[in-house]
């Protein structure tokens, strides 16, 4: 599951894309990786590998948590 949960983020500014990433994630949130793969396919046109890629780099920065 992810979520936004409690975790103090950094001082990093999102960019666009990664603003409407967030976006999704919040608007549907607690949702699965699955989930959000499908959700980022047809808002963004990503496949799979961006999806993860960007989730990974928000999470590094304290934005998202993976359970």
């Amino acid at each position: 599951m992810i979520d936004r949960g409690g975790l103090l983020m950094t001082d990093y500014i999102l960019g666009a894309v990664e603003s409407r990433f967030a976006d999704i994630v919040w608007d549907h949130a607690p949702l699965t990786t699955a989930e959000l793969v499908k959700l980022c396919s047809a808002s963004l046109s990503w496949k799979r590998t961006t999806t993860y890629t960007v989730l990974k780099k928000l999470c590094e920065h304290g934005f998202f948590r993976m359970e």
